[in-house]
């Protein structure tokens, strides 16, 4: 349990499960565990070529897209630490964030976040955009040291059970809102774990609805799903697609509401891909 990690679970999934579903786009792409793993080496030597350094917090602020997931995961495959931000934070919210994480890099989309932006730039902090531009290409940043990228750079990377893997904040309803860093340890013990209450496996899909920056929507929604070898669907727009993504992906049968589990029926479990939709307005 001590050499326990988030990176190495994913890794061992991906060896498991090589021909299954691990991420798709409704209508734009699709993604196997190995293919998954792939681009987020990839984008760690992209990191990494860059300057950042193990321990280095890196926030991120995306819409639930596919850029967010394997830049999430690429930055704590460097050891790093990922600090996932509102995009709807403010310019002043962000400052505040940025400031406490004490970030050193903000990633976003190609279309940039003004706010984001404006607080980064205010904090001396660097700003790259991350694109996934077809589905069979891989991420590229938009400003790098011109130095190229060395996959070996990243197979000689050890991930630690006691690396910092994710910054949060606690919700501040009660004063100031702290910051709560969690290992790779914390993170693996929490996927593992809801794996075991949700009985999720490798015949499940998820509709991720909830955001990617809350921890629900990130750990139990996203992480554990990818954990067991599952199937993790991001709608292309929101509010959710409704029925028909549902159907194109045969997870019409049952249906599991993010925020607390609710089975929606007591039908037997059906030999296809069992739905697990997190339903939220976030």
């Amino acid at each position: 349990m001590e050499n326990l990690t988030l990176t190495g679970l994913l890794k061992k999934t991906a060896t498991e499960f090589p021909n299954k579903r691990a991420l798709s786009v409704s209508g734009k792409l699709d993604l196997t565990h190995p293919q998954l793993q792939e681009l987020i080496d990839h984008a760690a030597s992209l990191l990494i070529a860059s300057g950042i350094k193990p321990g280095v917090v890196v926030a991120l602020t995306f819409p639930n897209t596919v850029e967010f997931v394997i830049m999430f995961l690429a930055v704590i495959r460097c050891r790093a630490t990922a600090a996932p931000l509102n995009a709807a934070y403010t310019a002043e919210e962000f400052e505040f964030y940025l400031s406490d994480s004490e970030s050193k890099l903000l990633l976003t989309t190609l279309d940039g976040n003004k706010a984001a932006q404006a607080a980064a730039s205010k904090l001396n902090i660097p700003h790259v955009t991350a694109t996934l531009p077809e589905s069979n290409s891989k991420i590229t940043l938009s400003s790098s040291t011109g130095a190229e990228p060395n996959p070996d750079a990243v197979a000689q990377l050890v991930n630690s059970a006691s690396d910092a893997a994710l910054f949060l904040h606690t919700s501040g309803t009660t004063s100031r809102p702290k910051g709560v860093p969690l290992t790779q340890l914390n993170l693996a013990s929490s996927v593992l774990n809801i794996i075991s209450v949700y009985k999720l496996t490798d015949s499940d899909s998820t509709v991720i609805v909830l955001p990617l920056f809350h921890v629900h929507g990130l750990l139990a929604g996203l992480l554990s799903s990818l954990g067991a070898g599952a199937a993790v669907t991001l709608p292309r727009s929101r509010p959710f697609l409704g029925f028909n993504v549902l159907v194109r992906h045969e997870l019409v049968q049952r249906d599991m509401v993010h925020g607390g589990p609710h089975n929606t029926s007591n039908r037997p479990r059906p030999p296809r891909e069992q739905a697990r939709a997190g339903l939220s307005q976030g």
